[in-house]
């Protein structure tokens, strides 16, 4: 069976003609979408992106979007941090990597 869903992180509205999709995942299932729609905290780490994010849920039998306060607290997959560092580092330099990593 494909991951025929996901869940995308978004710096800003999606709807917009933007290129900022921060991060996604894929499921198989809509339940299991709909949780990581519902609580991105522990999926994604977007707290050292910005103070407001839009989380996307798309998939055959739905698209819906929403605004969501960014949680600051550190996800405890040391791998997602990890890959959001890296990202920062990219757009922001050192200062972004280290923001992610709370040094």
């Amino acid at each position: 069976m494909g991951k025929t869903y996901s869940v995308n992180l978004w710096g800003s509205d999606p709807a917009l003609d933007n290129d900022d999709c921060w991060t996604g995942a894929d499921f198989a299932t809509r339940k299991e979408a709909e949780v990581a729609y519902k609580n991105p905290t522990p999926h994604f780490y977007a707290g050292a992106m910005g103070k407001v994010v839009f989380v996307e849920l798309d998939g055959p039998d739905v698209n819906a979007k929403r605004r969501v306060a960014a949680d600051r607290k550190p996800v405890r997959d040391l791998t997602w941090r990890n890959e959001m560092a890296m990202e920062a580092g990219m757009l922001y330099g050192c200062d972004g990597y280290n923001e992610v990593m709370g040094y």
